[in-house]
């Protein structure tokens, strides 16, 4: 019997199956889980999958799609920590209050018992509906993330967020970070229409998953609001990208872009439209305007330093007279792209680490793991460093050697003459992935140190910090400053607020007043470009090293 390799991303799961299964019967075969209530027969529309044949993207029903040639399947997943910021940021009861959409819906009486609806659009009457159709008004928050789509609906009526849906950008396929996805569309023909297609059917895919999840019908979604770093909103709109890669790094939009979903051919109503928020610089783009509006920045006890930790990490200084901002490439270790054993946080992903006398792990959904996400890593890392495990160098001991406890060394084993350290069954953690870390540490602490310094703040004057992205909330506080991610903070109060990308996106969603203050915040915020300041790689270089002094072992 033929077989064929399949390999299942985000959670990087590859086997051999039969030819002519079907991709959910692989799927299962391999202890992947694709959600099939139907049993098969396609009715229900939940198992739908993204796979690349031939380097083209396909979304199909794993279902009824029969496994012919090697194949990468790109599963979707629904967010399993639903959108909250951190208390103290705003009251929930505040939503529904505050909630004043863009799109409203009037039901007009036409006699006996007839009905119809009129949808407006800031005030302009779009379309009539038969019926009484005024509590059927629906919105999308998109975070178009270099590494990670997240796609949340809004009921526009009540104000409440209903889920929210995340997969892989298939964009990965052209890079890991948007320089390779500039490089793509300048040397491709037609580079950035490829790029752009493949986008539009994944959020399509996001879309179609959530509103049959929630018994929404598509043509009742009329607005999107997105948010996404420069590149990536342009992207998005099908716009030219090969400025924003060169000198002197000019993106074509930087102000707030409406367009229709018809023309962006996404399946939502005909006459919905689709935002994007305004940009600050080439490199500092809408997902860090999204994020000042989630995190109420005007009520912050200031200075405050905001930072987006993702595959490109922004950071953005708030000072009593001005904002400052600045990007700095971390690389996706964090979202679990670059790392062995890495992936998304969802179920099966080990969150938490502890090396005790026994190695204890918390696990997402508490099943058995499958892989690390962001915060794991950062434990994992911050843990081996503790014990003595990872040098300040970042190079991990071997089993050899006398000063290592005998207790610790049946973690440690060598694959294809390169150390690693067991989680768990097929779950380890590289020599490598360590030096992703070191990468990501040194770019992120780096980028601290330059903006605080040119701005002439010391780490002790800062009154609050909050760090939003690939960690989500259940950060361990210590593993941040032991790997030395931030600088040690005497007098500020730590937050840590999740996707604040997407929150921001659902805020303007309820409340059109919102967008003017993206506005305002987009247009007033100074940047700082990294690499024009010459102590920049000199920093770098020195936050490779780890500087964490670890207790002897007795």
């Amino acid at each position: 019997m033929q077989e064929i390799e399949i390999t299942f991303y985000p959670i990087k799961i590859s086997g051999r199956v039969p030819k002519g299964i079907t991709i959910l019967e692989a799927a299962r075969r391999l202890g992947v889980n694709i959600e099939g209530p139907c049993g098969g027969t396609g009715r229900c529309g939940k198992d739908l999958v993204q796979i690349r044949v031939n380097k083209t993207l396909d979304t199909v029903l794993a279902c009824k799609t029969v496994v012919e040639t090697d194949l990468d399947v790109i599963m979707p997943s629904n967010e399993k920590k639903t959108l909250k910021i951190v208390e103290g940021f705003y009251a929930e009861g505040d939503r529904k209050h505050n909630t004043n959409p863009s799109v409203r819906k009037e039901v007009v009486h036409n006699g006996k018992d007839l009905f119809s609806t009129h949808v407006f659009v800031n005030d302009a009457l779009v379309s009539i509906e038969k019926g009484n159709t005024k509590s059927q008004l629906y919105g999308i928050a998109l975070d178009i993330g270099t590494t990670t789509l997240v796609a949340a609906l809004v009921n526009l009526y009540t104000g409440e967020v209903l889920g929210s849906s995340s997969t892989l950008n298939p964009l990965v396929y052209y890079g890991h970070d948007v320089m390779s996805r500039i490089k793509y569309s300048a040397s491709q023909k037609d580079g950035i229409l490829i790029m752009h297609r493949e986008l539009i059917s994944t959020i399509n895919l996001l879309i179609d998953l959530l509103s049959s999840e929630k018994s929404v019908k598509p043509e009742n979604i009329y607005q999107i609001i997105a948010s996404g770093n420069t590149t990536m909103q342009h992207i998005f709109l099908n716009k030219e990208i090969n400025g924003i890669g060169e000198f002197p790094y000019n993106a074509e939009i930087l102000y707030t872009f409406t367009t229709t979903a018809k023309e962006l051919a996404i399946h939502i109503a005909g006459c919905a439209s689709v935002t994007t928020f305004p940009c600050i610089s080439a490199y500092v783009g809408g997902d860090i305007v999204s994020g000042m509006l989630a995190i109420n920045y005007e009520t912050l006890e200031l200075p405050a330093l905001f930072l987006d930790i993702g595959t490109n990490g922004e950071l953005a200084l708030l000072l009593n007279d001005r904002m400052v901002t600045t990007s700095t490439a971390a690389g996706p270790c964090f979202e679990g792209m670059t790392i062995s054993s890495g992936m998304r946080a969802s179920e099966g992903a080990i969150e938490h680490v502890t090396i005790g006398e026994e190695l204890t792990m918390d696990v997402i959904g508490n099943c058995p793991p499958r892989g690390i996400c962001g915060s794991g890593l950062l434990d994992i890392v911050s843990e081996l460093l503790r014990v003595g495990l990872v040098n300040s160098k970042g190079r991990l001991q071997g089993k050899e050697g006398n000063e290592i406890p005998e207790k610790y060394k049946k973690y440690l084993f060598e694959k294809k003459g390169k150390r690693h350290f067991q989680l768990s069954g097929g779950v380890s953690l590289s020599q490598e992935d360590i030096r992703q870390v070191q990468l990501a540490k040194a770019a992120i602490r780096a980028g601290i140190e330059v903006l605080l310094a040119e701005c002439d703040v010391k780490t002790g004057d800062l009154k609050n910090v909050i760090i939003a992205g690939a960690f989500g909330y259940h950060l361990n506080k210590e593993g941040l400053f032991r790997i030395g991610i931030l600088p040690e903070l005497k007098n500020a109060r730590l937050s840590f607020v999740g996707n604040s990308s997407l929150e921001g996106a659902v805020r303007i969603l309820l409340n059109k007043r919102l967008l003017n203050n993206a506005v305002r915040i987009a247009s007033t915020a100074q940047v700082l470009e990294l690499s024009q300041v010459a102590s920049f790689e000199e920093i770098f270089i020195r936050e490779m090293n780890f500087h964490f002094t670890q207790k002897k072992h007795h």
